[in-house]
């Protein structure tokens, strides 16, 4: 319905424009305007008024969540469609998208959530618990129905652009592996990479965190989340007691809660492990007197300089890079768990201790993880049981 113009005296009149309904109440929006001069005048600005409605400039922001707003969609926009596809497309909405970025503001989504709302999804796997991880054609549809859904936002006059039409699909392939998620097969590097790897990190401020990483076999979220007080000198172990994770919604935070029981472990490590530590701390105190009172002092042992935990994705982006400089193969971070692994079975370490060391929440896990690196072994199990007989 074209806008309507109301005289309220000379020269003074109300201008009403009709733009869209509320996407959650459904209730009709008008725009109300007081203009002031002739009525030719008055009905320019309106015309200009109807304009800008069109172009979306009013369209309504409010505090519409993309959970409100995906929830009243399933009921507009999805009800026409195959019961199938219904309840794929409820599925995702009410499994991956809502979870993850339910609470932020419809009109405040960018491009940037939506690139990490995709690695999250990666993170997730897939939703009927399977092994395997999740598939591109999966991640594709995720994206096909969070894009379908933006749109529906814009014709609705919600938001101006769809922020989902200046993101790419991401290739799975180019992620690191989750934290808390595994996979098979995994690529290791060998004694002597890690030895070149080692020699060529001293140059950066990386090299204790690898150092650490080889020997321990940390997720990432467990090595970020160490803790000073974690250490004990005297007995040489290191306790993992909380993470540090990213999402959309909450940004880098702090995470108490581990996966499960097991992830909650104590784990003994060498005098060479302390020594590098022991120096890094040196090196973070001078930090902490450099940034004064700005510094915050969260007593983690890899953080930022100022003292803030440090983003999950940075060390995943720059290591690929770093392997690749070196003439490494490009390996994601999460490859240095596998490695420290892989090490310990060539040294005949007993498959549960390594399990325990890696916190899996069973033996089962660690050897459907690592059973492609045992073949060899049970070769060189059965020489050395024949020699034990031939005495």
């Amino acid at each position: 319905m074209p806008g309507r113009i109301f005289s309220l005296g000379k020269n003074k009149w109300q201008i009403v424009v009709e733009a869209g309904r509320h996407p959650v109440t459904g209730k009709l929006r008008r725009i109300h305007r007081i203009f002031y001069g002739s009525k030719r005048e008055a009905k320019k600005e309106k015309a200009h008024l109807e304009m800008e409605v069109a172009q979306g400039k009013h369209a309504s922001r409010g505090k519409i969540t993309i959970g409100e707003y995906l929830s009243q969609w399933l009921k507009t926009h999805v009800a026409q469609l195959a019961p199938t596809t219904q309840r794929r497309y409820k599925e995702i909405v009410n499994k991956r998208i809502i979870p993850l970025i339910g609470t932020i503001p419809l009109s405040e989504l960018r491009p940037s959530q939506i690139k990490n709302f995709y690695r999250e999804v990666i993170k997730q796997g897939r939703l009927d618990g399977r092994r395997g991880g999740l598939s591109q054609e999966s991640l594709t549809y995720v994206h096909r129905v969070l894009h379908k859904a933006l749109n529906s936002a814009v014709e609705d006059e919600i938001i101006q652009h769809n922020p989902a039409s200046a993101v790419t699909i991401p290739k799975i392939s180019a992620y690191d592996i989750d934290d808390d998620d595994e996979e098979t097969n995994a690529r290791v590097l060998t004694s002597q990479q890690v030895e070149t790897m080692l020699e060529a990190a001293k140059k950066t401020h990386y090299y204790p965190m690898l150092f650490l990483e080889v020997r321990t076999g940390l997720r990432r979220g467990e090595l970020l989340g160490l803790r000073w007080q974690d250490i004990d000198w005297e007995r040489r172990t290191i306790s993992v007691r909380q993470t540090v994770s990213y999402t959309p919604e909450m940004g880098i935070h702090i995470k108490k809660k581990l996966k499960t029981k097991k992830s909650r472990r104590t784990i003994d490590v060498s005098k060479e492990v302390l020594a590098v530590l022991k120096q890094h701390q040196k090196e973070q105190e001078k930090l902490k007197m450099r940034h004064g009172q700005k510094y915050q002092d969260h007593d983690l042992i890899f953080c930022q300089p100022n003292g803030k935990p440090l983003h999950p994705d940075t060390i995943s982006s720059w290591f690929p890079e770093f392997l690749e400089s070196i003439g490494l193969p490009r390996l994601n971070f999460h490859c240095l768990r596998h490695t420290h692994a892989s090490l310990l079975l060539q040294a005949g370490v007993d498959i549960k201790v390594i399990s325990e060391r890696l916190g899996h929440s069973s033996t089962r896990i660690t050897y459907d993880i690592y059973s492609h690196l045992m073949p060899g072994m049970q070769k060189e199990a059965v020489d050395k049981l024949e020699n034990l007989l031939k005495r």
